[in-house]
Protein backbone atom coordinates (compact mmCIF):
# COMPACT_ATOMS: atom_id res chain seq x y z
CA UNK A 1 0.00 0.00 0.00
CA UNK A 2 1.25 3.31 -0.59
CA UNK A 3 2.30 5.09 2.88
CA UNK A 4 1.98 8.91 3.09
CA UNK A 5 2.70 10.84 6.30
CA UNK A 6 -0.69 12.15 7.13
CA UNK A 7 -0.47 15.86 8.17
CA UNK A 8 -3.39 17.38 10.15
CA UNK A 9 -2.94 21.10 10.30
CA UNK A 10 -4.40 23.06 13.38
CA UNK A 11 -5.18 26.39 12.90
CA UNK A 12 -5.97 28.37 16.23
CA UNK A 13 -9.65 27.97 16.36
CA UNK A 14 -10.42 30.89 18.00
CA UNK A 15 -9.58 32.50 14.67
CA UNK A 16 -11.19 29.61 12.82
CA UNK A 17 -14.70 30.34 14.28
CA UNK A 18 -14.03 34.53 13.78
CA UNK A 19 -13.76 33.85 10.41
CA UNK A 20 -16.41 31.59 10.08
CA UNK A 21 -18.67 33.47 11.91
CA UNK A 22 -17.39 36.64 9.49
CA UNK A 23 -18.01 34.98 6.17
CA UNK A 24 -20.68 32.19 7.14
CA UNK A 25 -18.87 29.35 6.11
CA UNK A 26 -18.87 26.51 7.82
CA UNK A 27 -15.54 25.43 10.37
CA UNK A 28 -13.89 22.80 8.01
CA UNK A 29 -14.14 25.60 5.47
CA UNK A 30 -12.68 27.92 7.74
CA UNK A 31 -10.03 25.82 8.63
CA UNK A 32 -8.57 25.46 5.07
CA UNK A 33 -8.53 29.03 4.57
CA UNK A 34 -6.62 29.41 7.93
CA UNK A 35 -4.42 26.88 6.57
CA UNK A 36 -4.09 29.35 3.26
CA UNK A 37 -2.86 32.46 6.07
CA UNK A 38 -6.66 33.74 4.92
CA UNK A 39 -7.87 34.93 8.40
CA UNK A 40 -10.24 38.13 7.62
CA UNK A 41 -13.15 39.20 6.03
CA UNK A 42 -11.37 41.74 3.34
CA UNK A 43 -8.31 38.74 2.56
CA UNK A 44 -11.35 36.03 2.16
CA UNK A 45 -12.76 38.56 -0.29
CA UNK A 46 -9.62 39.34 -1.99
CA UNK A 47 -9.16 34.89 -1.89
CA UNK A 48 -12.78 34.47 -3.26
CA UNK A 49 -12.96 37.52 -5.88
CA UNK A 50 -9.46 37.87 -7.09
CA UNK A 51 -9.67 41.38 -10.05
CA UNK A 52 -6.87 42.60 -12.50
CA UNK A 53 -7.57 45.78 -10.56
CA UNK A 54 -5.67 43.78 -7.40
CA UNK A 55 -2.90 43.84 -10.12
CA UNK A 56 0.41 45.53 -9.33
CA UNK A 57 1.41 48.52 -11.57
CA UNK A 58 3.76 46.81 -14.18
CA UNK A 59 5.84 50.23 -13.69
CA UNK A 60 6.69 48.81 -10.17
CA UNK A 61 9.17 46.37 -12.12
CA UNK A 62 12.40 47.76 -12.40
CA UNK A 63 13.80 49.24 -15.40
CA UNK A 64 9.62 49.08 -17.00
CA UNK A 65 9.64 52.65 -17.99
CA UNK A 66 12.78 52.02 -19.60
CA UNK A 67 11.87 49.46 -21.52
CA UNK A 68 8.73 50.41 -22.30
CA UNK A 69 9.76 53.73 -23.70
CA UNK A 70 12.30 51.38 -25.78
CA UNK A 71 9.54 49.31 -27.25
CA UNK A 72 7.92 52.64 -28.22
CA UNK A 73 10.61 53.70 -29.80
CA UNK A 74 11.12 50.88 -31.81
CA UNK A 75 7.40 51.15 -32.94
CA UNK A 76 7.94 54.39 -33.87
CA UNK A 77 11.24 54.28 -35.93
CA UNK A 78 10.04 51.16 -37.58
CA UNK A 79 12.47 49.09 -36.50
CA UNK A 80 12.85 44.86 -36.85
CA UNK A 81 12.03 43.63 -33.73
CA UNK A 82 13.13 39.72 -32.36
CA UNK A 83 10.92 37.92 -29.84
CA UNK A 84 13.45 34.99 -28.60
CA UNK A 85 11.41 32.58 -26.61
CA UNK A 86 12.44 29.44 -24.57
CA UNK A 87 11.12 26.41 -25.83
CA UNK A 88 8.38 25.23 -23.37
CA UNK A 89 4.58 26.57 -22.75
CA UNK A 90 6.06 29.55 -20.94
CA UNK A 91 8.33 30.75 -23.85
CA UNK A 92 6.33 29.83 -26.46
CA UNK A 93 3.11 31.68 -25.13
CA UNK A 94 4.62 34.78 -24.09
CA UNK A 95 6.47 34.98 -27.59
CA UNK A 96 3.38 34.29 -29.26
CA UNK A 97 1.75 37.32 -26.91
CA UNK A 98 4.14 39.61 -27.70
CA UNK A 99 3.95 38.84 -31.23
CA UNK A 100 0.10 39.47 -31.42
CA UNK A 101 0.40 42.63 -29.40
CA UNK A 102 3.57 43.61 -31.43
CA UNK A 103 1.81 43.23 -34.94
CA UNK A 104 -0.91 45.06 -34.09
CA UNK A 105 0.70 47.70 -33.32
CA UNK A 106 2.43 47.92 -36.33
CA UNK A 107 5.77 46.54 -35.79
CA UNK A 108 7.75 44.76 -37.99
CA UNK A 109 8.43 41.76 -35.90
CA UNK A 110 9.89 37.77 -35.93
CA UNK A 111 10.87 34.98 -33.67
CA UNK A 112 13.64 32.60 -32.73
CA UNK A 113 13.22 29.53 -30.33
CA UNK A 114 16.22 27.36 -29.99
CA UNK A 115 16.28 23.55 -30.96
CA UNK A 116 16.16 21.76 -27.78
CA UNK A 117 19.19 19.51 -28.77
CA UNK A 118 21.41 21.73 -31.10
CA UNK A 119 21.32 24.57 -29.36
CA UNK A 120 20.41 24.01 -25.62
CA UNK A 121 18.59 26.48 -23.46
CA UNK A 122 19.28 30.72 -23.36
CA UNK A 123 20.76 32.68 -26.41
CA UNK A 124 22.70 30.46 -28.66
CA UNK A 125 25.15 31.80 -30.85
CA UNK A 126 23.05 30.71 -33.73
CA UNK A 127 20.34 33.08 -32.43
CA UNK A 128 22.01 35.85 -32.51
CA UNK A 129 23.59 35.23 -35.52
CA UNK A 130 20.05 34.71 -37.23
CA UNK A 131 19.64 38.53 -35.47
CA UNK A 132 22.83 40.36 -36.90
CA UNK A 133 21.78 38.50 -40.38
CA UNK A 134 17.85 39.78 -40.18
CA UNK A 135 18.80 43.36 -39.38
CA UNK A 136 17.53 43.41 -35.76
CA UNK A 137 17.79 46.26 -33.81
CA UNK A 138 16.02 45.06 -30.58
CA UNK A 139 15.64 41.82 -29.21
CA UNK A 140 13.45 40.65 -26.45
CA UNK A 141 13.60 37.98 -24.42
CA UNK A 142 10.85 35.43 -23.20
CA UNK A 143 11.58 33.01 -20.33
CA UNK A 144 14.94 33.08 -20.83
CA UNK A 145 18.34 35.81 -21.05
CA UNK A 146 18.96 36.36 -17.28
CA UNK A 147 22.08 34.52 -17.42
CA UNK A 148 22.99 35.30 -21.27
CA UNK A 149 25.84 37.65 -20.43
CA UNK A 150 28.24 36.79 -22.85
CA UNK A 151 25.68 36.71 -25.77
CA UNK A 152 23.99 40.22 -24.79
CA UNK A 153 27.44 40.92 -24.44
CA UNK A 154 27.68 39.95 -28.29
CA UNK A 155 24.29 41.61 -29.34
CA UNK A 156 25.67 45.56 -28.08
CA UNK A 157 28.54 44.92 -30.03
CA UNK A 158 26.90 44.17 -33.39
CA UNK A 159 23.80 47.49 -32.25
CA UNK A 160 21.10 45.42 -30.65
CA UNK A 161 19.55 46.62 -27.69
CA UNK A 162 18.36 43.52 -25.17
CA UNK A 163 14.78 44.02 -23.19
CA UNK A 164 15.24 41.01 -20.91
CA UNK A 165 11.91 39.42 -19.68
CA UNK A 166 12.47 36.31 -17.47
CA UNK A 167 11.72 35.08 -13.82
CA UNK A 168 14.28 32.61 -12.97
CA UNK A 169 16.93 32.99 -10.08
CA UNK A 170 20.06 35.22 -11.30
CA UNK A 171 23.54 35.18 -11.11
CA UNK A 172 25.53 38.37 -12.68
CA UNK A 173 23.21 40.83 -14.11
CA UNK A 174 23.86 40.24 -18.01
CA UNK A 175 24.74 43.95 -19.75
CA UNK A 176 20.78 44.09 -21.32
CA UNK A 177 19.32 47.17 -22.12
CA UNK A 178 16.99 46.52 -19.67
CA UNK A 179 15.89 43.83 -17.56
CA UNK A 180 12.57 42.45 -16.17
CA UNK A 181 12.39 39.96 -13.86
CA UNK A 182 10.55 40.19 -10.58
CA UNK A 183 13.64 38.18 -8.67
CA UNK A 184 16.82 40.94 -9.80
CA UNK A 185 17.99 41.91 -6.43
CA UNK A 186 16.75 45.46 -5.42
CA UNK A 187 13.32 44.98 -7.29
CA UNK A 188 10.65 46.58 -5.30
CA UNK A 189 7.49 44.32 -7.14
CA UNK A 190 6.00 43.21 -4.55
CA UNK A 191 5.33 39.52 -6.15
CA UNK A 192 8.02 37.34 -7.04
CA UNK A 193 6.85 34.63 -8.77
CA UNK A 194 5.70 35.69 -11.92
CA UNK A 195 6.57 33.54 -15.17
CA UNK A 196 8.20 34.43 -17.83
CA UNK A 197 4.84 34.91 -19.76
CA UNK A 198 3.52 37.12 -17.23
CA UNK A 199 6.79 39.23 -17.26
CA UNK A 200 6.15 39.80 -21.20
CA UNK A 201 2.61 40.55 -20.49
CA UNK A 202 3.17 43.34 -18.03
CA UNK A 203 5.65 44.73 -20.85
CA UNK A 204 2.80 44.71 -23.13
CA UNK A 205 0.10 46.41 -20.28
CA UNK A 206 3.17 49.02 -19.52
CA UNK A 207 3.40 50.05 -23.52
CA UNK A 208 -0.47 50.09 -24.21
CA UNK A 209 -0.66 52.40 -21.63
CA UNK A 210 1.62 54.59 -22.81
CA UNK A 211 0.95 54.29 -26.32
CA UNK A 212 -2.97 55.53 -24.73
CA UNK A 213 -4.45 51.95 -25.88
CA UNK A 214 -8.06 50.22 -24.67
CA UNK A 215 -7.66 47.57 -21.20
CA UNK A 216 -8.76 45.48 -23.92
CA UNK A 217 -5.79 45.86 -26.06
CA UNK A 218 -3.92 43.82 -23.46
CA UNK A 219 -6.15 41.64 -21.64
CA UNK A 220 -7.29 39.69 -24.46
CA UNK A 221 -3.65 37.93 -23.53
CA UNK A 222 -4.70 36.76 -20.48
CA UNK A 223 -5.64 33.27 -21.72
CA UNK A 224 -1.91 33.03 -22.40
CA UNK A 225 -0.86 34.05 -19.47
CA UNK A 226 -3.24 31.56 -17.49
CA UNK A 227 -2.14 28.68 -19.62
CA UNK A 228 1.84 29.72 -18.88
CA UNK A 229 1.13 30.25 -15.74
CA UNK A 230 -0.55 26.83 -14.85
CA UNK A 231 1.97 25.01 -16.72
CA UNK A 232 5.30 26.36 -15.60
CA UNK A 233 4.38 25.47 -12.01
CA UNK A 234 4.80 28.82 -10.48
CA UNK A 235 3.16 29.42 -7.03
CA UNK A 236 -0.73 29.95 -7.68
CA UNK A 237 -1.58 33.03 -5.32
CA UNK A 238 -1.92 36.33 -5.18
CA UNK A 239 -1.26 37.83 -8.83
CA UNK A 240 -0.86 34.46 -10.19
CA UNK A 241 -4.27 33.46 -8.84
CA UNK A 242 -5.51 36.74 -10.49
CA UNK A 243 -3.72 36.02 -13.83
CA UNK A 244 -5.12 32.34 -14.17
CA UNK A 245 -8.68 33.29 -12.92
CA UNK A 246 -9.16 35.75 -15.38
CA UNK A 247 -7.58 33.91 -18.35
CA UNK A 248 -9.55 30.96 -17.80
CA UNK A 249 -12.66 32.95 -17.89
CA UNK A 250 -11.72 34.40 -20.82
CA UNK A 251 -11.13 30.78 -21.93
CA UNK A 252 -14.47 29.58 -21.15
CA UNK A 253 -16.46 32.64 -22.94
CA UNK A 254 -14.56 33.44 -26.01
CA UNK A 255 -11.64 30.99 -26.81
CA UNK A 256 -8.89 32.49 -29.51
CA UNK A 257 -8.82 30.47 -32.59
CA UNK A 258 -5.66 27.91 -31.93
CA UNK A 259 -7.25 27.42 -28.37
CA UNK A 260 -10.86 26.17 -30.34
CA UNK A 261 -8.93 23.84 -32.38
CA UNK A 262 -6.49 22.09 -29.64
CA UNK A 263 -9.89 21.68 -27.39
CA UNK A 264 -11.87 20.60 -30.43
CA UNK A 265 -8.97 17.73 -30.54
CA UNK A 266 -9.21 17.27 -27.44
CA UNK A 267 -12.86 16.88 -26.88
CA UNK A 268 -13.44 19.09 -24.49
CA UNK A 269 -15.86 21.66 -24.54
CA UNK A 270 -14.44 25.30 -23.59
CA UNK A 271 -17.10 26.18 -20.81
CA UNK A 272 -15.74 23.88 -18.98
CA UNK A 273 -11.87 24.55 -18.98
CA UNK A 274 -10.68 23.80 -15.63
CA UNK A 275 -6.93 23.99 -14.61
CA UNK A 276 -6.49 20.02 -15.08
CA UNK A 277 -6.88 20.39 -18.66
CA UNK A 278 -4.07 23.33 -18.73
CA UNK A 279 -2.10 20.43 -17.02
CA UNK A 280 -3.01 17.39 -18.36
CA UNK A 281 -4.32 18.70 -22.27
CA UNK A 282 -3.13 21.82 -23.59
CA UNK A 283 0.95 22.11 -21.91
CA UNK A 284 1.72 18.50 -22.83
CA UNK A 285 0.63 18.94 -26.45
CA UNK A 286 1.99 22.60 -26.33
CA UNK A 287 5.48 21.10 -25.30
CA UNK A 288 5.57 17.88 -27.32
CA UNK A 289 6.54 20.46 -30.14
CA UNK A 290 9.57 21.31 -28.68
CA UNK A 291 10.52 17.96 -26.69
CA UNK A 292 9.95 15.89 -30.55
CA UNK A 293 11.12 18.27 -33.58
CA UNK A 294 10.58 22.16 -33.17
CA UNK A 295 8.38 25.14 -30.83
CA UNK A 296 8.33 26.95 -33.82
CA UNK A 297 5.56 24.85 -34.81
CA UNK A 298 3.65 26.05 -30.97
CA UNK A 299 4.07 29.27 -31.59
CA UNK A 300 2.58 28.89 -35.25
CA UNK A 301 -0.72 26.99 -33.83
CA UNK A 302 -1.34 30.18 -31.13
CA UNK A 303 -0.91 32.50 -33.97
CA UNK A 304 -3.04 30.73 -36.28
CA UNK A 305 -5.27 33.57 -37.83
CA UNK A 306 -8.07 30.99 -39.17
CA UNK A 307 -10.08 28.11 -38.04
CA UNK A 308 -8.84 25.86 -40.38
CA UNK A 309 -4.96 26.55 -39.53
CA UNK A 310 -5.83 26.61 -35.88
CA UNK A 311 -6.90 23.13 -36.26
CA UNK A 312 -4.14 21.68 -38.58
CA UNK A 313 -1.40 22.71 -36.37
CA UNK A 314 -3.56 21.28 -33.50
CA UNK A 315 -3.51 17.95 -35.02
CA UNK A 316 -0.40 18.04 -35.59
CA UNK A 317 0.93 18.85 -31.74
CA UNK A 318 -1.12 16.15 -30.97
CA UNK A 319 0.22 13.55 -32.89
CA UNK A 320 3.53 14.93 -31.52
CA UNK A 321 2.44 14.64 -27.92
CA UNK A 322 1.24 10.90 -28.74
CA UNK A 323 5.00 9.97 -30.12
CA UNK A 324 6.38 11.53 -26.76
CA UNK A 325 3.95 9.44 -24.41
CA UNK A 326 5.53 6.33 -26.18
CA UNK A 327 8.85 7.33 -25.99
CA UNK A 328 8.48 8.55 -22.23
CA UNK A 329 6.72 5.18 -21.21
CA UNK A 330 9.67 3.48 -22.43
CA UNK A 331 12.41 5.74 -20.94
CA UNK A 332 10.59 5.11 -17.70
CA UNK A 333 10.46 1.48 -17.67
CA UNK A 334 13.88 1.35 -18.66
CA UNK A 335 15.12 4.03 -15.72
CA UNK A 336 13.10 1.99 -13.40
CA UNK A 337 14.90 -1.21 -13.88
CA UNK A 338 17.79 0.16 -13.12
CA UNK A 339 17.02 1.87 -9.72
CA UNK A 340 17.39 -0.93 -7.56
CA UNK A 341 21.67 -1.65 -8.87
CA UNK A 342 21.95 2.42 -8.19
CA UNK A 343 20.29 2.22 -4.78
CA UNK A 344 22.96 -0.58 -3.95
CA UNK A 345 25.62 2.42 -3.51
CA UNK A 346 23.35 5.75 -3.68
CA UNK A 347 19.72 5.88 -1.53
CA UNK A 348 19.10 9.70 -1.11
CA UNK A 349 18.79 10.57 -4.79
CA UNK A 350 18.18 8.98 -8.62
CA UNK A 351 20.56 10.26 -10.70
CA UNK A 352 20.14 7.85 -14.66
CA UNK A 353 21.82 8.06 -16.93
CA UNK A 354 21.75 6.41 -20.59
CA UNK A 355 23.22 7.76 -23.30
CA UNK A 356 20.04 6.59 -25.75
CA UNK A 357 17.27 8.47 -24.02
CA UNK A 358 15.37 11.07 -26.05
CA UNK A 359 16.50 14.62 -24.37
CA UNK A 360 13.42 15.61 -25.22
CA UNK A 361 11.36 13.66 -22.50
CA UNK A 362 13.88 13.68 -19.82
CA UNK A 363 12.26 15.98 -17.74
CA UNK A 364 8.61 14.32 -17.53
CA UNK A 365 10.71 10.81 -16.81
CA UNK A 366 12.11 12.58 -13.74
CA UNK A 367 8.93 14.33 -12.53
CA UNK A 368 7.43 10.24 -13.05
CA UNK A 369 10.38 9.22 -11.01
CA UNK A 370 10.05 11.56 -8.46
CA UNK A 371 6.41 10.64 -7.67
CA UNK A 372 7.38 7.14 -7.23
CA UNK A 373 10.70 7.44 -5.36
CA UNK A 374 9.98 10.58 -3.85
CA UNK A 375 13.91 11.68 -3.81
CA UNK A 376 15.31 14.27 -5.54
CA UNK A 377 15.97 13.42 -9.09
CA UNK A 378 18.18 13.12 -12.14
CA UNK A 379 17.69 11.42 -15.61
CA UNK A 380 20.05 12.36 -18.37
CA UNK A 381 20.93 11.91 -22.03
CA UNK A 382 24.07 12.54 -24.31
CA UNK A 383 24.52 14.78 -27.25
CA UNK A 384 27.74 15.80 -28.87
CA UNK A 385 29.45 14.55 -26.52
CA UNK A 386 28.19 16.16 -23.47
CA UNK A 387 25.77 14.59 -21.04
CA UNK A 388 22.60 16.90 -20.13
CA UNK A 389 19.35 15.76 -18.27
CA UNK A 390 16.74 17.41 -16.20
CA UNK A 391 16.41 17.71 -12.27
CA UNK A 392 13.25 17.43 -9.85
CA UNK A 393 13.08 17.87 -6.37
CA UNK A 394 10.83 16.90 -3.27
CA UNK A 395 9.21 19.47 -1.10
CA UNK A 396 11.49 21.05 0.67
CA UNK A 397 14.96 21.01 -1.24
CA UNK A 398 15.78 24.24 -3.35
CA UNK A 399 17.45 21.79 -6.10
CA UNK A 400 19.34 25.15 -7.63
CA UNK A 401 21.03 25.67 -4.56
CA UNK A 402 21.66 22.06 -4.72
CA UNK A 403 23.43 22.31 -8.01
CA UNK A 404 25.37 25.53 -6.89
CA UNK A 405 27.00 23.36 -4.21
CA UNK A 406 27.23 21.14 -7.71
CA UNK A 407 28.66 23.36 -9.99
CA UNK A 408 32.28 22.46 -10.07
CA UNK A 409 30.98 18.85 -11.81
CA UNK A 410 28.89 21.12 -13.88
CA UNK A 411 29.20 22.51 -17.44
CA UNK A 412 25.90 24.92 -17.06
CA UNK A 413 22.75 24.09 -14.89
CA UNK A 414 19.65 26.71 -14.33
CA UNK A 415 16.11 26.48 -13.18
CA UNK A 416 14.06 27.21 -10.39
CA UNK A 417 13.90 25.27 -6.45
CA UNK A 418 11.44 22.41 -7.80
CA UNK A 419 13.19 21.91 -11.14
CA UNK A 420 16.12 23.00 -12.99
CA UNK A 421 18.46 21.78 -16.31
CA UNK A 422 22.20 20.48 -15.80
CA UNK A 423 25.03 19.83 -18.79
CA UNK A 424 28.01 17.96 -17.67
CA UNK A 425 31.00 16.17 -19.12
CA UNK A 426 31.05 12.20 -19.38
CA UNK A 427 34.10 12.24 -16.81
CA UNK A 428 32.36 14.20 -13.83
CA UNK A 429 29.40 12.02 -14.19
CA UNK A 430 30.63 9.80 -11.08
CA UNK A 431 32.26 12.78 -8.71
CA UNK A 432 28.38 14.59 -9.72
CA UNK A 433 26.73 11.57 -8.77
CA UNK A 434 28.30 10.93 -5.81
CA UNK A 435 28.23 14.45 -4.35
CA UNK A 436 24.67 15.28 -5.48
CA UNK A 437 24.04 12.29 -3.66
CA UNK A 438 25.77 13.17 -0.16
CA UNK A 439 24.06 17.13 -0.36
CA UNK A 440 20.99 15.02 -0.62
CA UNK A 441 21.20 13.00 2.18
CA UNK A 442 22.11 15.81 4.60
CA UNK A 443 18.92 17.74 3.51
CA UNK A 444 15.99 14.67 3.09
CA UNK A 445 17.06 12.31 7.05
CA UNK A 446 14.94 9.66 7.02
CA UNK A 447 11.10 10.77 8.18
CA UNK A 448 11.21 13.10 5.65
CA UNK A 449 11.66 10.77 2.59
CA UNK A 450 7.91 9.78 3.06
CA UNK A 451 5.28 12.29 1.27
CA UNK A 452 3.45 14.08 3.26
CA UNK A 453 -0.20 14.23 2.99
CA UNK A 454 -1.81 17.46 4.04
CA UNK A 455 -5.20 17.30 5.38
CA UNK A 456 -7.21 20.80 6.02
CA UNK A 457 -9.43 19.68 8.32
CA UNK A 458 -11.75 16.61 9.70
CA UNK A 459 -15.35 16.40 8.23
CA UNK A 460 -18.83 14.17 8.88
CA UNK A 461 -19.71 13.19 5.80
CA UNK A 462 -23.36 15.28 6.87
CA UNK A 463 -21.39 18.86 6.86
CA UNK A 464 -21.25 18.27 2.97
CA UNK A 465 -23.79 20.28 1.48
CA UNK A 466 -24.65 22.34 -1.63
CA UNK A 467 -23.46 25.39 0.26
CA UNK A 468 -20.58 23.64 1.12
CA UNK A 469 -19.97 22.55 -2.69
CA UNK A 470 -20.42 25.74 -3.42
CA UNK A 471 -17.94 27.85 -1.28
CA UNK A 472 -14.95 25.07 -1.72
CA UNK A 473 -15.63 25.62 -5.62
CA UNK A 474 -14.09 29.53 -4.76
CA UNK A 475 -10.87 27.93 -3.64
CA UNK A 476 -9.87 27.11 -7.34
CA UNK A 477 -7.99 27.03 -9.42
CA UNK A 478 -6.16 24.75 -7.96
CA UNK A 479 -1.90 24.10 -8.56
CA UNK A 480 1.43 24.81 -6.78
CA UNK A 481 0.99 26.77 -3.91
CA UNK A 482 -2.98 26.57 -4.01
CA UNK A 483 -3.63 22.84 -3.51
CA UNK A 484 -6.55 21.61 -3.46
CA UNK A 485 -8.39 21.53 0.32
CA UNK A 486 -8.02 17.72 1.93
CA UNK A 487 -10.31 16.52 4.50
CA UNK A 488 -10.61 13.77 6.78
CA UNK A 489 -13.43 11.31 7.72
CA UNK A 490 -13.00 8.30 10.91
CA UNK A 491 -15.11 5.46 11.45
CA UNK A 492 -16.59 5.03 7.45
CA UNK A 493 -17.84 1.77 6.19
CA UNK A 494 -18.25 0.66 3.19
CA UNK A 495 -21.94 0.19 1.80
CA UNK A 496 -22.01 -2.39 -0.61
CA UNK A 497 -18.72 -3.91 -1.53
CA UNK A 498 -15.95 -2.19 -3.60
CA UNK A 499 -14.76 -2.48 -7.25
CA UNK A 500 -11.57 -2.81 -9.19
CA UNK A 501 -12.01 -0.76 -12.78
CA UNK A 502 -8.98 -1.36 -15.24
CA UNK A 503 -7.55 -3.65 -12.98
CA UNK A 504 -5.85 -0.50 -11.27
CA UNK A 505 -8.42 1.97 -9.84
CA UNK A 506 -10.67 1.17 -6.72
CA UNK A 507 -14.70 2.56 -6.85
CA UNK A 508 -16.75 1.74 -3.92
CA UNK A 509 -19.76 3.80 -1.57
CA UNK A 510 -20.06 5.07 1.64
CA UNK A 511 -23.11 6.77 3.80
CA UNK A 512 -24.04 9.22 6.02
CA UNK A 513 -25.67 9.26 8.95
CA UNK A 514 -28.57 10.72 6.77
CA UNK A 515 -28.44 7.45 4.88
CA UNK A 516 -26.81 9.56 1.49
CA UNK A 517 -24.52 7.69 -0.47
CA UNK A 518 -21.47 9.35 -1.49
CA UNK A 519 -19.01 7.44 -4.71
CA UNK A 520 -15.45 6.86 -3.86
CA UNK A 521 -13.15 7.30 -6.68
CA UNK A 522 -9.06 6.12 -5.87
CA UNK A 523 -6.91 6.10 -8.88
CA UNK A 524 -4.33 3.40 -9.37
CA UNK A 525 -4.85 2.75 -5.54
CA UNK A 526 -5.52 -1.24 -6.37
CA UNK A 527 -4.16 -2.07 -2.52
CA UNK A 528 -6.85 -0.43 -1.60
CA UNK A 529 -9.18 -2.49 -3.43
CA UNK A 530 -7.60 -5.68 -1.68
CA UNK A 531 -7.27 -4.29 1.30
CA UNK A 532 -11.57 -3.89 1.48
CA UNK A 533 -12.22 -6.27 -0.51
CA UNK A 534 -10.94 -8.86 2.01
CA UNK A 535 -12.72 -6.70 4.95
CA UNK A 536 -15.94 -4.97 3.79
CA UNK A 537 -16.79 -4.87 7.15
CA UNK A 538 -14.03 -3.26 8.47
CA UNK A 539 -14.18 0.93 9.99
CA UNK A 540 -11.86 3.07 8.43
CA UNK A 541 -10.35 6.76 8.01
CA UNK A 542 -9.76 8.26 4.90
CA UNK A 543 -8.88 11.35 3.43
CA UNK A 544 -10.29 12.39 0.09
CA UNK A 545 -10.95 16.04 -1.95
CA UNK A 546 -14.53 16.35 -3.02
CA UNK A 547 -15.40 16.96 -6.94
CA UNK A 548 -18.67 17.80 -8.57
CA UNK A 549 -20.04 15.63 -11.23
CA UNK A 550 -22.82 16.14 -13.63
CA UNK A 551 -24.64 13.02 -14.57
CA UNK A 552 -27.80 12.80 -16.54
CA UNK A 553 -28.38 16.62 -15.83
CA UNK A 554 -28.06 15.87 -12.40
CA UNK A 555 -25.14 17.30 -9.76
CA UNK A 556 -23.46 14.95 -7.67
CA UNK A 557 -20.63 15.11 -5.24
CA UNK A 558 -17.58 12.44 -5.68
CA UNK A 559 -14.86 11.71 -2.71
CA UNK A 560 -11.61 11.57 -4.37
CA UNK A 561 -9.58 8.97 -2.46
CA UNK A 562 -6.32 10.48 -1.54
Amino acid sequence: MKRYSWVRLEPQEKQVSLLAGAINVSHPLARALCNRGITTFEEAKTFFRPSISQLSSPFMLQNMERAAERVIAALNNREKILLYGDYDVDGTTGTALLCLFLREQGAEVFYYINDRFTEGYGLSAEGIAYAEKSGVSLIITVDCGIRAGEAIERCAKSGIDVIVCDHHEPDELPPAFAILNPKVPECTYPFRELCGCAVAFRLVQAVAERLGAGEESWMQYLDLVAIATAADMVSLEKENRILVNEGLKRIRISPRKSLSGMLSVMGIDAGTMTMYHIAFGLAPRINAAGRMHSAHLAVEWLLAATETGALETAEALDRMNLERREIDTAIFARADKMIEGHFASYCSSIVLYDEEWHLGVLGIVASRMLEKYYLPTVIMGSMNGMIKGSVRSVEGINIYEVLQECSDHLVQFGGHNQAAGITLRPEDLAGFRKKFDKICAGLLPADKRQKELVIDSSLQLEEITANFMNVLDQFAPYGFGNREPVFETSEVVLAGRPRLLKEKHVKFSVRDGNGRLFDVIGFDRKDVFQLLDADPGMRFSMAYSLEKRSWNNREQWQLRLK
